[in-house]
């Protein structure tokens, strides 16, 4: 734990070195919402015409409360083993847009990580980061998918392998754009706003403040023995109504997810879920997001006891982004909600997570974020967290 406590310590020493940075950076552009539907690409009047763009991030931290249990080779007693190092990840991203007629966009983008899956920090860990990615150190195709228009007010978007949120009309929440844990970046409705990836398809229509999205998701969709659309395939369809104005976002959604399922028993995965969630600015510098969703498993355990998890439950957050915080270019925020689907069990203990960050805008390219976060989940030990984030944009 001594190398865990001493990250801790971090946050605070690049607040001391950090402004002195800062001062040589310009200012940001700071969006009010995340908003899918305009295709348009501004690259000039030659085309076709291709724009590059990369991220990497590099991450350093540890969690505390987090154990793997196993069974120890020599002897077959059971062990169990603290994950409370520090670790350090990265994830880069390399994005290429390109655009045939000006309003179109083919999307491709690669990318590499090294966040194993089943570590805390991981795609499946007790602390998923927004930015985990597992792929062994090897470089991976990470999206491909073309959007066009059809008229003035329809866009068309499809590709053999994107993520829920790229067939989206609107992104409900400006919380937290580029935050610490997966679990506070669904706009509150965690199972409605999946964002599972796959091969998929969407339609958006968007008239002057109101935009309506159709979409499906098909994870099984590159499996020869599976197939896309097929009964056996994990499929998911979203409908989205949203009203975008100046200064606040509102969009209810609705997701329908089988998981495959060609029977009747239960299955966690095998669901509907419906949420309300949106985003109010509060002048220049200050916005609110807040979103709650409900999911209704297609078929519940029966009898219904606090062993069986397949029933109704329920997902909430909030968070509260802080533009030119302290500075001019930084950024606070803080997010809480729920850490799991929410069950009505007796003696069922409320699942919370929160987490608190503060971006140091090093320059335009460059940001640093020390965070803080803790996940409360029932019958698991809670897992207390801290970590250093460094994002370079090029």
């Amino acid at each position: 734990m001594k190398l865990f406590s001493r990250l801790l310590l971090l946050p605070a020493l690049l607040g001391l070195m950090a402004p002195i940075a800062v001062e040589a950076g310009s200012e940001e552009n700071h969006k009010g919402h995340h908003d899918h539907h305009g295709g348009h690409m501004n690259m000039g009047d030659s085309y076709p015409s291709t724009m590059f763009m990369g991220k990497t991030t590099f991450v350093l931290g540890g969690v505390d409360g987090v154990s793997d249990s196993g069974m120890d080779g020599m002897d077959g007693m059971s062990t169990s083993e603290e994950k409370d190092g520090t670790v350090f990840h990265y994830d880069t991203k390399l994005m290429f847009m390109t655009s045939f007629t000006g309003q179109d966009m083919l999307k491709t983008a690669v990318r590499i990580g090294n966040f194993a899956m089943m570590e805390p920090f991981g795609m499946m860990g007790e602390a998923r980061l927004d930015t985990a990615f597992s792929s062994s150190d090897s470089l991976e195709l990470h999206k491909a998918y073309y959007r066009f228009p059809v008229g003035d007010d329809i866009q068309v978007t499809f590709g053999p392998k994107l993520r829920q949120d790229d067939l989206l009309g609107v992104w409900p929440s400006t919380y937290p754009g580029d935050g610490v844990l997966f679990v506070l970046n669904q706009a509150g409705a965690n199972d409605t706003y999946s964002k599972k990836m796959g091969a998929g398809a969407g339609i958006t229509w968007s008239h002057e403040k109101l935009v309506a999205s159709a979409l499906f998701v098909s994870e099984d969709a590159s499996n020869s023995s599976i197939g896309f659309l097929a009964d056996k395939g994990k499929d998911h369809i979203t409908t989205q109504l949203a009203w975008v104005d100046e200064k606040f976002t509102l969009a209810a959604a609705y997701t329908q997810a089988d998981n495959g399922k060609t029977d009747n028993s239960p299955d966690i995965n095998d669901y509907s879920s419906f949420g309300i969630s949106g985003s109010y600015q509060f002048g220049d510098d200050y916005s609110l997001s807040a979103g709650m969703g409900w999911k209704n498993p297609d078929n519940e355990d029966n009898p219904d006891t606090a062993m069986n998890k397949v029933e109704d439950g329920n997902t909430w957050s909030v968070g509260f982004l802080w533009n030119d915080a302290l500075i001019e270019g930084n950024k606070f925020g803080f997010g809480i909600g729920t850490a799991e689907t929410h069950r009505d069990d007796s003696g069922y203990d409320d699942p919370l997570a929160w987490e608190a960050f503060y971006d140091f805008k090093v320059n335009d390219s460059v940001t640093v974020t020390p965070a803080i976060f803790i996940i409360e989940k029932d019958c698991e030990e809670d897992v207390n967290g801290a970590l250093v984030k460094t994002t370079f944009r090029f």
